[in-house]
């Protein structure tokens, strides 16, 4: 007895709970009359009160849908409550019976409609298994139920007032709404785990025991012979109460998302509940309008309510089929960006994985050559020295010499296609990089090409080593020189911009473009004649600019011409150098 009490007293929502529920009990067999018929009225919308505070102290700490589904509760409780309180008001307040049909009956039908939409939201699944059922969906299945009720209750409640055949629809369509919530909370119950799972049983249990009491109650009200309080209540007070204990307990347990391999298109009730709903709606209307003995008024009703239901039911599916076609569009599009930016990444890596492979046989060779070459400058170097040689040896020692390093020199420069020269980064302004490597190329541009420069003069900084960074200016300044060559109105625009936090570089030439600019970062692939080039260069820009964590384009331009962009990271504290004499548009131009 003493734990009972010390679990009464952790949980005080328990204990109240509780403590309505046995003074129902008491009050059943102690109380008569209107005492007893007030009590129980006050008791029973107090459980009511308790159970949407339950319901609703849930919603705070719930995430996504899970949150959905305890405010769809709520609603069901609210209008639940709302029933109650028209018992309250009649029988406590007024002291008056309550009326045969009244208001209160749409409540208690509809209240149902709802729990079905929550427990369709199905909060223990994981959403990343699936997406959201639509709120479309909801009001499908919602209109339909509503459509029910209009006709086959509200019709012989208001047009035209038929006592037993209003019951027996009413209790037809209420009863039905509660075993299709008990068959899906057993479905749920069966399909899921932890929390959730205890939740969904007590919830079950809970209806168990109200549906059929409820089933009881209407039949002993048909037959006039019901009044509140009685023992006949109390199953029904204690399933209330239980079902306000369910929300209050929802809070102590884990409900974790259940990440099981059941998928979730094949649980997706409102799909094709709200499709069904769609269907049978002029199925229903039609078989009304041939029941020609019912009364005028009935059929007429029953028609206007078909097209009215038809209409508002094509309005959402319109609404909902245009949603589903943005939804398709914009995930076409991002499958499209998707899948450019995946060939994208892969021919990045392809040309990263080139470059390796031959930097790495690059280096090799250069190693191993340098060697011998080493040998050979030093004996030539010492033959040419060696007065005791004949001058004519001498000078073929010094042209061994000359050749040797040439060779050195050649090898200095595949072991800098190699990216063997480690680079020595530092906060580099582009503009300024981007001046010398064009006051470097002025004196040798052949012809009358004009070089046009457009820098932002607010460009931000970016962490590089400016040795390679000018190399890879000049080269690129030197290919559009090759490309505009013997081009009437030739020019070459070297621009600068910061773009989405980034330091762009583009220059671009008006020549005759490109034939493959996917290929021309591939070493050894050159489009100039036999001599003029081996076609590493670009494939060593690419090497340093991947080496800075950048990105690097070729493209085709229109009319004509090809552009080359380079883009790379802005620090996030950058060290902004102003260089006004930049702004604009500068043209230098060699006649």
């Amino acid at each position: 007895m003493n734990v009972r009490l010390q679990i009464l007293a952790r949980h005080p929502w328990l204990a109240a709970l509780a403590g309505l529920t046995i003074l129902q009990v008491a009050s059943s067999g102690l109380l008569r009359g209107a005492t007893l018929a007030g009590t129980a009225d006050v008791l029973q919308f107090t459980i009511m009160l308790l159970m949407l505070a339950g319901v609703l102290s849930n919603v705070p700490k719930a995430k996504a849908h899970v949150r959905g589904f305890w405010l769809l509760l709520a609603l069901a409780v609210a209008m639940w409550t709302g029933v109650y309180s028209i018992w309250l008001y009649h029988e406590v307040i007024r002291h008056t019976p309550v009326p045969f049909a009244g208001a209160g009956d749409m409540l208690l039908a509809l209240h149902v409609v709802p729990i079905m939409m929550a427990l369709a939201v199905l909060p223990h699944r994981d959403r990343r298994a699936g997406a959201l059922p639509s709120s479309l969906e909801f009001l499908l299945i919602g209109c339909w139920w509503l459509y029910l009720y209009f006709q086959f209750v509200f019709v012989w409640q208001y047009f035209s007032f038929h006592p037993a055949i209003f019951h027996r629809n009413f209790n037809v369509l209420y009863h039905c709404e509660l075993a299709i919530i008990i068959v899906s909370l057993f479905y749920l119950w069966r399909n899921s785990r932890g929390g959730w799972h205890h939740v969904y049983g007590h919830y079950l249990r809970a209806f168990l025991i109200y549906a059929p009491t409820s089933a009881i109650v209407n039949v002993l009200i048909q037959q006039g012979i019901y009044h509140s309080g009685g023992f006949v209540d109390l199953p029904l007070t204690i399933s209330l109460a239980y079902i306000a204990w369910t929300g209050f307990h929802a809070r102590t347990v884990k409900l974790y998302a259940d990440r099981g391999s059941e998928p979730l298109s094949t649980v997706a009730i409102p799909d094709w509940a709200a499709s069904i709903g769609a269907v049978s709606i002029p199925v229903i209307a039609l078989f009304s309008y041939e029941r020609l003995h019912d009364p005028a008024g009935v059929r007429h009703f029953r028609v206007a309510l078909g097209f009215t239901a038809m209409f508002v039911i094509a309005l959402l599916i319109f609404t909902r089929q245009r949603l589903l076609n943005q939804r398709l569009t914009s995930s076409l599009q991002e499958a499209t960006h998707a899948y450019d930016n995946l060939e994208r990444l892969q021919m990045q890596f392809m040309q990263s994985e080139k470059l390796a492979s031959i930097g790495r046989l690059v280096s090799g060779a250069a190693h191993e050559l340098n060697n011998p070459l080493t040998a050979i400058l030093g004996y030539s170097e010492l033959l040419a020295t060696d007065t005791q040689v004949p001058e004519q040896q001498r000078g073929f020692a010094e042209k061994i010499g000359q050749q040797a390093r040439r060779t050195k020199h050649l090898i200095s420069n595949l072991l800098s296609f190699a990216r063997q020269t480690p680079a020595m980064k530092r906060m580099v302004d582009l503009n300024a990089l981007i001046n010398n490597a064009c006051q470097l190329r002025m004196s040798e541009l052949p012809g009358k090409i004009s070089l046009v420069r457009d820098l932002q003069a607010d460009l931000p900084q970016v962490l590089g080593d400016d040795n390679h960074l000018l190399q890879v200016c000049l080269h690129i300044l030197n290919n559009a020189v090759d490309a505009v060559e013997g081009v009437v109105g030739a020019e070459i625009v070297v621009r600068t911009a910061l773009r989405n936090d980034r330091a762009v570089m583009e220059i671009s030439d008006n020549g005759a473009g490109v034939t493959d600019p996917l290929r021309v970062f591939d070493p050894f692939y050159t489009t100039k004649p036999l001599g003029k080039g081996a076609g590493l260069g670009l494939s060593a820009c690419y090497g340093i600019i991947q080496e800075h964590d950048g990105v690097i384009e070729c493209m085709n331009l229109t009319p004509r011409g090809a552009m080359i962009r380079i883009s790379l990271k802005v620090p996030e504290k950058p060290a902004p150098v102003p260089s006004a004499h930049n702004a604009g548009v500068v043209e230098i131009s060699k006649p």
